[in-house]
């Protein structure tokens, strides 16, 4: 009897079911990840399938995490977790593959072997999650609240909002801030060297139309006074800046007081569609109020 594995869509869920599967034996065709949002290009699940809920279990995701990086070591965990948060459709079972072959045993040098068939489509897929992971670390902008509170706006392609915790902890180690995947509907806050998660019931509250606060109107004005006119080469932008992030970069919109400017205002406006500007910090106040802890 073929399953359709169901789990919390964690990696944590994930590690739980694969050692459900190994404890009961079962036979699986594919998993179910129960997200609250959409996916691109998920694959449906098998309708002849059984469906087999597993609940996250955080002994059984350690013991996991043990037995993988005995067998290979911490590098390749830390890679599984990593192509995992790319939620491409079936990767489940690719790492699912890759840990049936690292536990049988045949080849005591599997576990180190880059080269292997299971190994070089998920560090294709790893490299693909990092090189967005570094590219948001410059695409993150924060604007101030009126208590002090530094929030920011993303909507990455993966779900790398847990990559990039440390590098803000660094940089910002004795502020207040948070940072909110607007696409996921949670995010995380830093206050007092402490980190929580958050969930955002209305992300869409966040991004209402609002007149933008001075942050923004800084950033914009800096674009503009260091643009070179001349020089502006749109083609090179959407390739060196793709168009998923401009949403959430302030010097991309428009308001009144830019509009009709020349410089690299008008270039934004004429390749990124209707524009929306970001929140005022009274909007981003009455959202965080309004986000509760896990």
């Amino acid at each position: 009897m073929s399953l359709a594995i169901h789990y919390d869509s964690t990696f944590n869920g994930f590690l739980s079911a694969v050692f459900e599967i190994y404890r009961q034996h079962l036979d699986v065709s594919g998993f179910v990840a129960e997200r609250s949002y959409e996916v691109e290009n998920e694959t449906p699940s098998d309708l002849f399938a059984v469906p087999f809920h597993v609940e996250t279990s955080e002994e059984s995701a350690n013991r996991l995490r043990r037995a993988i990086a005995n067998a290979a070591s911490k590098d390749v965990l830390g890679l599984l977790e990593t192509c995992f948060r790319s939620e491409t459709a079936g990767i489940e079972m690719c790492i699912l593959a890759y840990l049936r072959k690292l536990f049988a045993g045949l080849d005591p040098n599997y576990g180190k072997n880059p080269s292997s068939l299971e190994m070089i489509p998920l560090i294709t897929i790893a490299r693909s999650v990092r090189h967005e992971m570094d590219n948001m670390f410059g695409m993150v902008r924060f604007n101030k609240a009126p208590d002090g509170m530094y929030v920011a706006e993303i909507e990455p392609k993966y779900d790398i909002l847990d990559m990039l915790i440390g590098h803000f902890r660094c940089r910002y180690p004795n502020g207040t801030w948070a940072i909110i995947d607007v696409k996921r509907c949670f995010g995380v806050y830093y206050e007092n060297y402490r980190t929580h998660f958050v969930t955002v019931p209305d992300p869409n509250y966040v991004s209402a139309h609002a007149p933008p606060d001075e942050f923004t109107r800084m950033w914009k004005s800096y674009y503009d006074t260091m643009a070179i006119k001349e020089r502006l080469n749109p083609r090179l932008l959407r390739r060196c800046l793709p168009v998923r992030y401009w949403k959430h970069l302030p010097e991309r919109s428009l308001s009144g007081d830019f509009q009709g400017r020349s410089g690299a205002s008008s270039a934004w406006a004429a390749h990124s569609g209707s524009v929306q500007p970001l929140p005022s910090t009274v909007a981003q106040a009455n959202a965080l109020a309004s986000m509760r802890l896990k």
